[in-house]
């Protein structure tokens, strides 16, 4: 099944409105800010504004994972794990009441599962793990979100 999230688009309007301000507020005041520090400001701008259509995708087969990291349609970043590279599962709490599993991999970076929609992914990663054996441990404060 393929599960999908998307990236913190609240902080980044915040990171982006504080940004953008800066720039009118050193306009209308006529700071003069140098040539660097204002192209700069632009390029953290549109940096900001591409990370708006950062787009992750988790899908779980019978006997692998794809992790995708997408920009718009473009893949940035795919990553294939099968059952037998991966070390184990990780389950931990993350916030208030957000579940989140980290997947150890025994080569590479491991992949952090969280806020994915639906939120049925956690199950979904449990049942991936007993299907092929897969150890997993989960934190105390991860067994409170269970009950």
């Amino acid at each position: 099944m393929l599960y999908i999230a998307r990236t913190q688009r609240r902080v980044l309007g915040m990171l982006l409105a504080i940004n953008v301000m800066s720039i009118i507020v050193s306009l209308v005041m006529n700071l003069h800010l140098s040539y660097e520090i204002f192209f700069g400001k632009l390029l953290i701008c549109g940096v900001i504004l591409l990370s708006f259509f950062i787009r992750y995708k988790l899908e779980i087969g019978k006997e692998k994972v794809t992790y995708q990291i997408q920009l718009i349609e473009m893949t940035i970043y795919k990553k294939i794990v099968y059952s037998n590279q991966i070390k184990q599962m990780k389950c931990k709490r993350i916030g208030w009441t957000t579940k989140g599993i980290i997947i150890q991999v025994k080569k590479g970076s491991n992949i952090r599962v969280v806020n994915f929609e639906p939120h049925t992914v956690a199950t979904k990663l449990m049942e991936f793990a007993n299907e092929n054996g897969i150890t997993v441990s989960k934190t105390k404060d991860y067994l409170i979100l269970e009950k």
